[in-house]
């Protein structure tokens, strides 16, 4: 094999290569690896039908099949999860301070009475366990994970907050809802 020929051959497969690597930067990204959008305002929340405003306490889970399902509160979205029966392929929650979207397996959750959330779960999410901390005892509340707040959910499903969240009946005292 001459020289020539051992140069074209490593073009040929540059070539091939570059193609490849264009390819799959223009595939569609796998299941759940880009959080959500959400239009304020506008979407609902799957499990109450509340219009979802608030961006702090909005949170939504990824089926596996891609299906989006979008919350207006992170306990709204725990008990769909539950009650559904669905798989998730992944939790999305937004953090306190930043209101940026982050994985609910790597965030750190506080539960308070004090903390007023749409639907009286008095949870938040923080993307750091120092920022959780300083919530916590700014807000006398506690700090747990994520594992944590789904057991608390299912173990007290009509727990609410101090403030807003369903009436005696399951209604939605004082919120707007979608139709």
């Amino acid at each position: 094999m001459n020289r020539r020929t051992t140069v074209e051959r490593l073009l040929v497969l540059l070539v091939l290569a570059l193609a490849l690597a264009a390819l799959a930067a223009c595939a569609p990204q796998a299941v759940g690896e880009t959080p959500p959008d959400i239009r304020y305002g506008e979407d609902p929340c799957d499990r109450c039908g509340m219009i979802i405003s608030e961006s702090r306490y909005a949170a939504s889970y990824v089926t596996p099949a891609g299906d989006v399902r979008l919350f207006d509160d992170i306990r709204d979205m725990l008990l769909h999860y539950e009650d559904s029966g669905e798989e998730a392929f992944i939790f999305w929650v937004h953090d306190y301070e930043t209101m940026e979207w982050i994985k609910a397996e790597d965030a750190y959750f506080v539960q308070s009475a004090d903390l007023v959330t749409p639907m009286g779960s008095g949870l938040a999410a923080c993307a750091g366990r120092e920022a959780a901390d300083e919530l916590a005892a700014t807000l006398q509340g506690e700090v747990l994970t994520f594992a944590g707040v789904q057991a608390h959910v299912v173990q007290h499903p009509g727990v609410h907050g101090q403030h807003g969240g369903h009436g005696e009946h399951g209604d939605h005292q004082g919120h707007e809802h979608g139709g």
